[in-house]
C-alpha cells in the first residue's frame, strides 16, 4: 500500500510512492484475525476442554485449544478432520495472510528504509570498463557517508517479484505441511529495501562523462531513472549519489524528521539535498564560511525550510555574528502561518484563552517554531553583544565598511519590525526628559523607539530596550509552551532542547538578571565615564531581592525549578528515587544564571562609588572588594556543581554538543570561564594534555585572527607554487596569460577586501575561497591546507603553552594584537594609489599587464616568453613576501618592500619589456 502527498501541493509528487506501513500492518492484522476466527470455529465442535484454572485463565486456555484444535482437523486427514471446503478456505486465508504480511513487512522495511543493495555498475563501453569497480567503491562510499542509508556491500539475494516465484520449492502437500510452514516463513523476511543500478557512459559532447541511474523499490514495485553528465568521474558519483538519496527521502522516514519534512511524498530537488549535506559536513570540519554559502544555496531553493535559517544562525552565532542570527531567527519566527495583525492578536490574548492556541491557522506549534523562539530570545537577551553591534560607532565602522553596510542594512530591515512588535512593553516607562508613557500613546512610543534605535549613540538606552524585549519574548514563550501537549496537532511534535522547568528558569531568574545587569550598567555611567541618568529609562521594576546574596538566588532558582509537590512528597519522592533525573538542559541553564549573576555582581559597584569610599575611609574599599570576590567565588562553585549535574545526566548528549559552547562560545559563562573552579572543571571533565587552561577573555577573537592568517598564508603558498608552476608553462597564448593577470587582480582585490574589514566579513573570506579555487590546482590547494578550518581556542593555547609554558593566555592576546597590525599594513600597501606613484598596488599591476596583453598582442598567437617569465618571478616573490608579512616572526614591511619590485609592462610591437 502507498499514499500520495496532498493534491494541492505547489511542488511535484514524488516518482516513488510513499508505502503506507499503517495500512499494510492492518491489512495483515485483519487477515490473521479471519484466520485465527476460522480455526476457533472449526474447533469449536470438539468437546470443550476442562481445567480447575481460575476463570480468566481458564477462559484463555479454552480460546486457545479451541484455535489449536482447529489446526489439528485442517492438518489431520480421515472423519476426524476438517472438511475439503474448511480446508480450502483455511488455505487461501492462511495464503492471503502470508501475502499481507509480507507487504506490510516489505512497507516497512521500505519505510525505515532497510539496507540499500548498490548493485555493481555497469559500462556501456570498453573505455570506461577500467573505472568501474573503483567509481562503484566510491558511489557506496558516498551514500555511506550520508549517515541515512547505509548501502550493504555484500551481495544480497533480490525478493521474489510475486508470492508465486516467492513460493518456487515450497511445497504444500499436507503431509509435509509443517515442514513446508518453517521454510515459508523462512522467505518471508524481506533482505533489501532499494536496489541501485548504474551505467556509465561517454559521449563527445561536453560534458563528456555521465551515468544513468536507477532505483528500485521491492514494496511498492516503484523505480526511477535519470542520466546525470559532469566533467569528471568524482563529480559524476558524487551527483549520483544525491540524486539516489534525493529519490529516497521522500518516500521513507527521514521525511518525517527535520530538515525535510515538509518534503514528504516531493519530489525532492538534489540540489537541494546537496547543498545541505556539504554545509553539514563543512559544519563539522569548522569550515563555517564555505558551510554558510552552501546553507544560503539550500535556502534558496527552499525558503521556507524553517531548521535551515535556524541552522544558519547558529553558524553565526558561532563567528560572533549575533546581529545577522537576530535577523536570521526573526525571519525563522515568521514562517508561522500568521500575519504580523494575526500574530499581535493571538499573542495578545490570554495563555487559557483556547483562540489562543486552538485555531489551526496560527501555526506557532509547528515543529522547531518553538525552538527557533527560544534561541531568538536569548540572542535578544545577550544585549552584551548584539547591542554592541547595533551601535558600532561610525568610527569603528571605517576600519570594516562592507560589514558596517550589512549591519546598516540589518538596522533598517529589524527597526520597522521591533517597533511594531515591542512598542507594548514601554507601556508604564518613563523615558529620559520625557513623562511617563501611557497605553493610548502608542504614535508617541512607536515615534521615541524608532528614533533610539535609529541612534547608534545611545548604546544603552538600546541595551534596555533589547533586554525588556526579551523578557516579553520569553513570557509569550512560556505562554505557550505548556499548551503544546494540548494541542491536537502538536502533541507528537514537542521536542527539541527546550525544556519547561529551562523555559520558566530563563523567564522568572534569567531574563530579570540580565535586566537588571543592563540598568546597573547604564546606572553606574555610559562608556565617557560621565553619568548615564540621562540614558536611564524610568519606570522598571526594582532589582529583586533575591538578587542580593547567593543564598538567596539559589533558593530562588530551585523555587522555578522545583516540582509543584508538598516538601513532604517531593522528600518521600527523593528517598524511593521516583522523581526523575533532571535533563541537563535545565542543570546549564541553572549554570547561566549563576554565571550571569557573576557579571552583575562585578559591575554593581562603580568607580566613582569606590573613589569617594577611598576619600573617606580606604579599609573600605579593601573589604569591598574582599567581599565581591567571596561572592563571586560562591557563584561559581554552584555554577560548576550545576555544570556537573548536567555532565552526569547525560553523557552522550552533554558533552559533544556543548564542549564548544561551554568553554568558548556561550556569553552568560564569560566571567565564569576565567576562575579557578571552572578550570578545574574543565581539567576534570575535559583531559587535556597541556596544564594552561586560562583563557582570553575575547576567545572568539582570537580564533578568527588566527583563521584569517591561516587563510591568508595559505593563499599565498597556493599562488607562490602557482606562479611557479607557469614558468614551466611558457610561451603560452594570449587568451591563457589574460585568465592569469585576469585571475590575479581579482584575487589581490579579495585578500585587500580581507585585510582592510580584519576578516569582519565572512563573504570577504568566501569570495577570497571561491576565486583561489578557480585558479589554482585542487591538489595544490588541499596540500597548502585551503580552505582551512576555524582553528579552536585549545589549539591556539596548546601551541602557545609549548612554546612558552604558563603564559598561553599573555601569547595568545599578544598574537591577535601583533595579526591585527599586520592586516592594517597589508591592508595600507594594497591601497589603490594615484597614478605615477612608486609603489603600486597588486591590483592596478596586474590590470596594467593584462591590458599590455590585450593590446600588443592581438593578433599574435603567443607572447615573449622572457618578459612574462619576469613577471612570473615578480608575482612569485610578491606572494611570498605576503606570507612572510603574516608570520609572527616575519618581517612586517615583507609586502611593501615586495611591492616595489613588482615590475608594471610596457607594450611595442615587437615583443613586451619589462621598465
Amino acid at each position: 500500500m502507498s499514499s500520495r502527498a496532498h493534491r494541492h501541493s505547489t511542488t511535484d509528487l514524488s516518482l516513488l510512492p510513499v508505502p503506507h506501513v499503517l495500512g499494510a500492518a492492518l491489512a495483515a492484522a485483519a487477515a490473521f484475525s479471519l484466520l485465527v476466527g476460522a480455526l476457533r470455529a472449526i474447533g469449536g465442535k470438539q468437546p470443550a476442554w476442562q481445567s480447575s484454572w481460575p476463570e480468566p485463565v481458564a477462559s484463555v486456555a479454552e480460546w486457545v485449544m479451541q484455535c489449536l484444535n482447529g489446526v489439528a482437523r485442517v492438518v489431520a486427514g480421515g472423519q476426524n478432520g476438517a472438511s475439503l471446503s474448511q480446508r480450502l478456505g483455511c488455505l487461501l486465508l492462511l495464503i492471503a495472510f502470508f501475502v499481507l504480511l509480507r507487504r506490510a513487512m516489505l512497507s516497512r522495511n521500505a519505510y525505515r528504509p532497510g539496507p540499500v543493495d548498490v548493485k555493481r555498475l555497469v559500462a556501456s563501453s570498453p573505455d570506461v570498463e577500467t573505472q568501474v569497480e573503483g567509481l562503484t567503491a566510491q558511489l557506496r562510499k558516498y551514500l555511506s557517508e550520508t549517515n541515512l542509508y547505509p548501502p550493504t556491500a555484500l551481495p544480497a539475494e533480490a525478493p521474489a517479484d510475486n508470492f508465486l516465484d516467492l513460493l518456487g520449492d515450497v511445497d504444500l502437500e499436507p503431509k509435509k505441511l509443517g515442514t513446508s510452514l518453517l521454510r515459508l516463513f523462512s522467505r518471508l523476511r524481506p533482505t533489501i529495501a532499494y536496489t541501485v543500478r548504474g551505467v556509465l557512459r561517454a559521449r563527445a559532447q561536453e560534458p563528456h562523462l555521465g551515468v544513468t541511474v536507477t532505483v528500485t523499490s521491492y514494496a511498492i514495485r516503484g523505480s526511477r531513472t535519470e542520466t546525470l553528465w559532469e566533467a569528471t568521474w568524482e563529480d559524476v558519483v558524487r551527483e549520483a549519489g544525491n540524486w539516489v538519496m534525493a529519490t529516497l527521502v521522500p518516500v521513507t522516514r527521514a521525511s518525517r524528521r527535520p530538515p525535510w519534512q515538509d518534503w514528504h511524498g516531493r519530489d525532492l530537488c538534489p540540489d537541494l539535498f546537496a547543498a545541505y549535506q556539504e554545509a553539514r559536513r563543512l559544519t563539522e570540519e569548522r569550515k563555517f564560511d564555505d558551510a554558510l554559502e552552501h546553507y544560503y544555496a539550500a535556502l534558496r531553493l527552499d525558503p521556507m525550510n524553517l531548521y535551515l535559517r535556524t541552522q544558519i544562525a547558529g553558524t553565526q552565532e558561532k563567528l560572533g555574528l549575533h546581529l545577522d542570527a537576530l535577523e536570521t531567527y526573526y525571519g525563522a519566527m515568521l514562517l508561522d502561518g500568521c500575519t504580523n495583525r494575526q500574530r499581535k492578536t493571538r499573542l495578545a490574548r490570554k495563555a487559557w484563552n483556547p483562540r489562543r492556541f486552538l485555531r489551526r491557522r496560527y501555526r506557532w506549534w509547528r515543529d522547531g517554531l518553538l525552538e527557533a523562539r527560544y534561541r531568538y530570545a536569548v540572542v535578544l537577551g545577550v544585549t552584551e553583544r548584539t547591542a554592541a553591534q547595533w551601535c558600532r560607532s561610525p568610527f569603528e565602522d571605517t576600519f570594516e565598511p562592507r560589514r558596517a553596510q550589512a549591519r546598516e542594512e540589518i538596522r533598517r530591515s529589524l527597526t520597522p519590525a521591533f517597533v511594531d512588535r515591542y512598542w507594548p512593553t514601554l507601556i508604564g516607562l518613563t523615558p529620559p526628559g520625557r513623562t511617563r508613557f501611557e497605553a493610548e500613546d502608542e504614535g508617541l512610543i512607536k515615534a521615541w523607539l524608532a528614533w533610539q534605535l535609529g541612534d547608534r549613540s545611545r548604546r544603552e538606552i538600546v541595551r534596555m530596550i533589547f533586554q525588556c524585549a526579551a523578557q516579553e519574548e520569553m513570557r509569550q514563550l512560556a505562554r505557550d509552551y505548556p499548551l503544546v501537549s494540548l494541542h491536537p496537532f502538536a502533541a507528537a511534535r514537542r521536542r527539541g532542547t527546550v525544556t519547561w522547568p529551562s523555559l520558566r528558569l530563563n523567564r522568572d531568574v534569567w531574563a530579570p538578571l540580565r535586566l537588571a545587569w543592563a540598568d546597573s550598567v547604564c546606572e553606574s555611567g555610559c562608556a565617557s565615564g560621565a553619568q548615564c541618568e540621562r540614558h536611564r529609562i524610568g519606570g522598571l521594576p526594582d532589582a529583586p531581592e533575591w538578587l542580593a546574596r547567593p543564598e538567596t538566588l539559589e533558593g530562588q532558582v530551585r523555587k522555578v525549578m522545583a516540582w509543584p509537590l508538598p516538601d513532604r512528597l517531593k522528600q518521600w519522592a527523593r528517598d524511593w528515587r521516583l522523581l526523575p533525573r533532571r535533563p541537563w538542559q535545565d542543570s546549564y541553564s541553572a549554570a547561566c544564571v549563576y554565571a550571569v549573576a557573576m557579571h552583575l555582581q562585578a559591575r554593581d559597584v562603580s568607580a566613582d562609588d569606590l573613589a569617594k569610599m577611598a576619600a573617606k575611609e580606604p579599609e573600605d574599599v579593601a573589604g569591598v572588594f574582599e567581599e565581591r570576590k567571596m561572592i563571586a567565588d560562591d557563584l561559581a562553585e554552584m555554577a560548576v556543581n550545576e555544570l556537573e549535574d548536567a555532565a552526569r545526566t547525560d553523557r552522550s548528549g552533554f558533552h559533544p554538543l556543548m564542549r564548544e559552547w561551554l568553554l568558548i562560545e556561550d556569553p552568560d559563562l564569560e566571567e565564569l570561564r576565567r576562575k579557578d573552579r571552572f578550570i578545574r572543571f574543565e581539567r576534570e571533565t575535559y583531559p587535556h594534555s597541556v596544564p594552561d587552561r586560562h583563557r582570553p577573555r575575547r576567545p572568539l577573537l582570537a580564533e578568527v585572527m588566527a583563521y584569517d592568517q591561516r587563510l591568508l598564508r595559505g593563499t599565498a603558498r597556493v599562488m607562490e607554487e602557482t606562479w611557479c608552476l607557469r614558468k614551466e608553462r611558457l610561451p603560452a597564448e594570449t587568451h591563457v596569460l589574460a585568465q592569469w593577470f585576469s585571475g590575479e587582480g581579482e584575487l589581490w582585490a579579495c585578500v585587500h577586501r580581507v585585510a582592510r574589514n580584519q576578516g569582519g566579513d565572512w563573504r570577504d573570506r568566501e569570495k577570497l575561497l571561491q576565486t583561489v579555487r578557480a585558479i589554482a590546482d585542487p591538489v595544490l590547494l588541499a596540500r597548502c591546507g585551503l580552505p582551512s578550518t576555524l582553528p579552536e581556542l585549545d589549539d591556539l593555547l596548546d601551541e602557545s603553552a609549548w612554546i612558552e609554558p604558563g603564559r598561553a593566555e599573555g601569547r595568545v592576546e599578544v598574537f591577535d594584537k601583533l595579526i591585527v597590525r599586520r592586516l592594517q599594513i597589508l591592508s595600507c600597501a594594497l591601497q589603490p594609489r594615484s597614478p605615477g606613484s612608486v609603489v603600486e598596488s597588486p591590483v592596478t599591476r596586474s590590470a596594467q599587464w593584462l591590458a599590455a596583453v590585450r593590446q600588443d598582442f592581438a593578433s599574435v598567437g603567443f607572447v615573449s616568453p622572457g618578459a612574462v617569465r619576469q613577471a612570473c618571478w615578480d608575482y612569485e616573490a610578491t606572494w611570498r613576501a605576503l606570507s612572510e608579512q603574516l608570520d609572527p616572526d616575519g618581517d612586517k614591511l615583507a609586502l611593501p618592500r615586495a611591492l616595489r619590485r613588482l615590475r608594471k609592462p610596457h607594450g611595442t610591437r615587437s615583443g613586451l619589456a619589462l621598465v
